[in-house]
């Protein structure tokens, strides 16, 4: 996936890297709740991309004055001009890995900013705090169909 993704690793969060090793061990294949965590990602991405906000709840940088004065549509909203960024969101998985990102090169310089252009970081990209919990609730649902 060109563009921006962002790995999540087990650092920070250890409850769910030790739900996936157990869920790899009896499986050998992730693919599925992978796959359901990514739809999840999508929903939770699109809910926060129409607030406006990023992963912490908090709004966006807003739109300069100049560039809202120009903009043909969407003028109060930021991101939004043709919404092909917010559309183009989508994950990749594999036995072992969930990609999630967008495939838009620009998708870098809004998630990360690019201070020589004024274009400030407005991320888009990360996990909630309720998404972290849709993540353990996901992978605790497929151990106890896979126990024994």
């Amino acid at each position: 996936m060109a563009g921006i993704f962002i790995a999540i690793s087990h650092h920070g969060v250890a409850d769910a890297f030790e739900l996936l090793a157990k869920l790899y061990q009896k499986t050998g294949d992730l693919s599925e709740p992978l796959a359901d965590i990514g739809e999840g990602l999508l929903l939770s991405h699109r809910d926060r991309w129409d607030a406006q906000e990023n992963p912490e709840g908090e709004p966006w940088a807003p739109l300069s004055e100049k560039y809202r004065a120009r903009k043909p549509r969407h003028a109060d909203e930021v991101l939004r001009l043709n919404d092909d960024l917010r559309d183009t969101l989508d994950y990749q998985v594999d036995p072992q890995a969930l990609y999630f990102g967008t495939p838009m090169v620009y998708g870098a310089a809004h998630q990360f900013g690019r201070p020589e252009i004024n274009l400030p970081e407005r991320r888009v990209l990360g996990l909630s705090e309720g998404d972290k919990q849709s993540v353990l609730e996901t992978l605790e649902g497929y151990l106890v169909i896979e126990a024994p």
